[in-house]
Formats: C-alpha cells, sequence, structure tokens
C-alpha cells in the first residue's frame, strides 16, 4: 500500500512541472495572438482573417492593413481598432470582374470602369478603408463607386418587343479618391459587399478648372482670388500632405524648390527629401508602438479661413454653412496623450472619436499613408476646388502623410483647413518656400 502511495506521489510531482510548462506555453501564445499583430500583413490564401486578429486590433486600439493581388488588381484594407464593434472573421478577398462593363460604361459616360467583387457577401460594421491598385495610370482626378441594380426600369431606346424588358441601372454606392502616379489608386469605404460594384473613373477637377476658367474671362479678373491662381494644381494630393507623390500635386513641386514631374530623389512612397533639420518620415509598418511609455503633445482643429466672407459663401452654397463654427474651432487647443511611437493621425482618430467629431479618412498604399478626407462633415473642395484639410507641427508642414509623422513628447500638431492650397494658412507650396 505504502508503494503504491509513493508511486503516486512520484507521478503527482512529475506531472506538475508539466502541466505548469503548459500553461505557460498556453499564455505565450495566448500572448503572441493579442500583441505580435503588424500593421501590415498579407491576406492568407483562404481571405480570412480570423476574428482573433481584430479581437486584437481593438483591444490595442492599433490600426492594421491586409494586403491581396488578383493578378490585374493590388488592393489593401485597413482596419482601426475603434471602429471595430464585434471582432469576428471576414474574408477580404476581391476578385476583378468584367460583367456588364460597357453598359456602365454607356449609362455612366466613363471610359474608365473597373469591376470588383467580394468572395464574402456579408457587410462589414468596422467601416475599413479599401484602396484598390489598377492595372494602368488612367487619366482621372475622382471616382465613384456603383453597384448594378435591376430597377423597375424600362429600356425606351429599344423600338422592338423588347422595349418593356428591366434593365439594370448602375446605381452610385459611395464616393472614392484617387491617386495616380505609376498607376491609379482608388479609395473608399464600403460595408455591404454584396453584388458587382465598378469603380467609376471622372474628372471632377479638371471639370471645376474649366468652368473657373471661363468664368474668371467672363469678368477680366486675374489674382484677385485664391480660386484663380494655379488651377492645373492638384488639390487632392497637397492638402493634407499624404498625397504628396503626384507629379502634378502643389504640395510636392513647391516644398523645397522640387521639381515638376519628376521622381528623381523621391523615396519609393514619392516623397521629396526632407528639409534639414525636420523629422524624416517613419513608415507605419516599421514603427513600434510601447503601450507601456505615455507622453503628451498639443491638438487642435480649426477652419476659420472659412469665416472669410467669400469662403463662407462658397461653403454656405455647398450646403455645409451650418457646419462652420462661430469661431472657427472645432477642437480647442488640448494637451492630449499618446503612446511612444505613435502617428499625427493616430492621435487625430483617437480624438475625434473620443470627442465625438465625425471624421473621415482614406489609406493610400501608393504614399503609405491615411489621408483625411473631411472633419465635423467639412470635406474637401467644400470650401472651393483649392481647399481641404492640411496639419502642421511645431509650426511646420510636413511633406509627408500623417501616417508617417511620428510624435515625440510636447509636439504641438495642429489641423487646419485651407481654401487655397495651404497659402492661406502659413504655407506656400507652389512657390516653393513656408511663410
Amino acid at each position: 500500500m505504502r508503494d503504491i502511495v509513493k508511486k503516486k506521489e512520484k507521478f503527482f510531482k512529475k506531472l506538475i512541472p508539466l502541466i505548469f510548462i503548459v500553461l505557460v506555453l498556453i499564455s505565450l501564445v495566448g500572448c503572441g495572438i493579442k500583441t505580435n499583430i503588424s500593421r501590415t500583413n498579407d491576406i492568407p490564401k483562404d481571405g480570412i482573417v480570423r476574428a482573433e486578429t481584430f479581437k486584437a486590433i481593438k483591444e490595442a486600439k492599433d490600426m492594421a492593413m491586409f494586403d491581396g493581388d488578383d493578378g490585374n488588381i493590388k488592393y489593401q484594407w485597413m482596419f482601426v481598432g475603434s471602429d471595430i464593434d464585434k471582432p469576428e472573421d471576414i474574408n477580404l478577398l476581391i476578385r476583378e470582374n468584367t460583367s456588364n462593363i460597357e453598359t456602365v460604361k454607356k449609362q455612366l459616360k466613363s471610359d474608365v470602369v473597373q469591376g470588383i467583387s467580394f468572395a464574402e457577401t456579408k457587410s462589414i460594421d468596422s467601416n475599413p478603408a479599401v484602396s484598390i491598385t489598377l492595372d494602368n495610370k488612367y487619366d482621372i482626378t475622382g471616382a465613384e463607386i456603383y453597384r448594378m441594380d435591376s430597377g423597375d426600369s424600362k429600356d425606351s431606346s429599344d423600338s422592338s418587343d423588347n422595349k418593356d424588358r428591366k434593365v439594370s441601372k448602375a446605381v452610385k454606392v459611395a464616393n472614392a479618391t484617387v491617386n495616380t502616379s505609376n498607376r491609379t489608386v482608388v479609395n473608399f469605404s464600403i460595408k455591404d459587399r454584396e453584388g458587382v460594384f465598378y469603380i467609376v473613373g471622372s474628372q471632377p477637377k479638371k471639370d471645376a478648372i474649366e468652368v473657373n476658367k471661363a468664368n474668371t474671362s467672363d469678368k477680366g479678373e486675374t489674382g484677385k482670388s485664391s480660386n484663380n491662381q494655379n488651377k492645373d494644381k492638384s488639390l487632392a494630393e497637397g492638402k493634407d500632405s499624404s498625397k504628396e507623390g503626384d507629379s502634378k500635386a502643389g504640395v510636392t513641386q513647391g516644398q523645397n524648390g522640387s521639381s515638376k514631374g519628376s521622381n528623381v530623389n523621391k523615396d519609393k512612397y514619392l516623397t521629396e527629401p526632407t528639409p534639414a533639420g525636420k523629422p524624416k518620415p517613419v513608415e507605419p509598418g516599421d514603427s513600434t508602438v510601447n503601450k507601456s511609455k505615455k507622453m503628451y503633445a498639443t491638438l487642435s482643429v480649426r477652419c476659420d479661413v472659412l469665416l472669410k466672407s467669400e469662403n463662407l459663401k462658397t461653403v454656405t452654397d455647398n450646403g455645409k454653412g451650418d457646419m462652420v463654427p462661430s469661431n472657427g474651432v472645432i477642437y480647442q487647443s488640448k494637451r492630449v496623450e499618446f503612446s511612444q511611437g505613435e502617428s499625427v493621425f493616430d492621435v487625430l482618430i483617437r480624438e475625434m472619436k473620443a470627442s465625438n467629431t465625425q471624421m473621415e479618412h482614406v489609406f493610400t498604399p501608393m504614399y503609405n499613408s491615411a489621408y483625411i478626407e473631411g472633419i465635423h462633415n467639412l470635406y474637401e473642395f467644400d470650401g472651393g476646388e483649392l481647399s481641404g484639410w492640411m496639419y502642421k507641427v511645431n509650426g511646420w508642414f510636413p511633406n509627408y502623410g500623417c501616417s508617417r509623422y511620428q510624435l515625440k513628447e510636447n509636439d504641438s500638431i495642429e489641423w487646419v483647413y485651407t481654401c487655397d492650397l495651404g497659402r492661406d494658412v502659413g504655407c506656400d507650396w507652389l512657390e516653393g518656400q513656408q511663410k
């Protein structure tokens, strides 16, 4: 009997350390799932990103990008932790779809139409951004996302007996922004993924420029208004600075005397060399965020240029007059906390969320940065064709995107709305120097 008891004691003495080791391994694996999420990831072959990954992003209050390639199109998803409500498995595969291309081109009078479909049609509630890199560079400055709707419309142009047949109609479901350099990149957000979607290119800036030139010619005015200057510059690539790479962008052409249309001396994200003494960009995928190291900066968001009579008239005519605060301040200058390694974008999205301030953004893979489309429901072009959001840190307007600016202790971040490609807020992009 004693021998049996001793054998049992020896067995349990051996078993306890084994149990301890197993528990440690489980703990380490669990921690790995939770903390070892990279900001840039390849989409798995089956397309499914697991709920555990999204849970880790949510708990870390971080963001992550997922890259995919369908052969003819490359794409990237961006998820922000604060937007993830209920983490779940999501299939992120996107495929090229060529059905009804000619029909859409005819209906929408556009030669640039790219069809796509999602492997999974279930809607996504976490408001991710999608960037599609097309196989060519197209002569477009804007885009919209459409989906075919069978509807109840009839083909009145058909004189045959088939004229009463129902005709599919392309219905707009989302706006998009466009970047062009070596290829064309279209950025948009979408939740409902059922059906075939069509990226339809356009040239709204070119059309607006031609209208403005015609109006200016009729009035015989030259240089009186900011809207009469340098209309060939591409605004969307020159406001937030996250689109710094476009060869037509006023931001890059003016910054530090860069040459027009040349990529010489630019980095792989088409950024001009950083001025001496200024911080160099840090890529989101290379940054390490240390949550245990807390730091502080000041943040403000304002749109006081819209209080000027001519700008206020423009924004009011565009239906956004009520969005302009009486003092032009959207977010009063405030000391905010951030973690070591975080970017200007990280701080902005967190503080706008915390203050219940509306904000919309897209991620642009070509420039490896988020692009701020709108804050407080004030968007690019609401204040005119040269209007939109810019940021500066410690009085300097960086020549790269807000996701690439890594913050330091006591930095001062200012987001400002411009109606004149930065000139009216102290940044003279087009003439190569800041005021």
